[in-house]
């Protein structure tokens, strides 16, 4: 399931910074900004879902820095959740058309939208993070290790 994280939060790094290129350079600046947002926080959650991977997560984050993970994600879903209701409601009363890009409040809607996903997704799992014992791990030694301790093993009858 850890990879389908990683995959997931690559995929939206990936997709954020690449928005933010392209609308600096189609000149759609809020869109750009939500992209570097989305992008940046997808970025702090694939680090986070790796560490987990790699058993370092709490190597590397007390419970007490994923709360400040925590209270990041919070700010960007704010400014994404504030935005999104800005732009819809400017789209609604100007009903400006899509196309030119760079004047296009339809693409800031739907970049606003990404960064309140990419912030609810950070504050979710840096919480879940956060509660999970320093002992917990992905995979039971159980599940990899059936051979047992040689020590326990029963003797063998002559």
């Amino acid at each position: 399931m850890t990879i389908v994280r990683l995959i997931h939060a690559g995929i939206g790094a990936f997709v954020g910074y690449s928005a933010f290129v392209a609308f600096i350079v189609l000149k759609n600046y809020p869109s750009a900004i939500y992209g570097l947002v989305s992008g940046s926080t997808d970025s702090i959650l694939f680090f986070l879902h790796y560490l987990l991977r790699k058993g370092t997560l709490r190597e590397w984050y007390a419970p007490t820095d994923l709360r400040t993970i925590c209270r990041y994600g919070i700010l960007v879903a704010t400014v994404g959740l504030l935005s999104l209701g800005y732009h819809t409601t400017i789209q609604i009363m100007y009903k400006k058309p899509i196309l030119p890009i760079p004047n296009s409040s339809v693409i800031a809607i739907v970049w606003s939208f990404v960064a309140l996903r990419s912030g609810l997704f950070l504050m979710y799992y840096a919480v879940k993070y956060q509660y999970m014992d320093h002992d917990e791990r992905l995979i039971d030694d159980e599940e990899t290790n059936n051979t047992g301790n040689p020590s326990e093993e029963e003797p063998e009858s002559i």
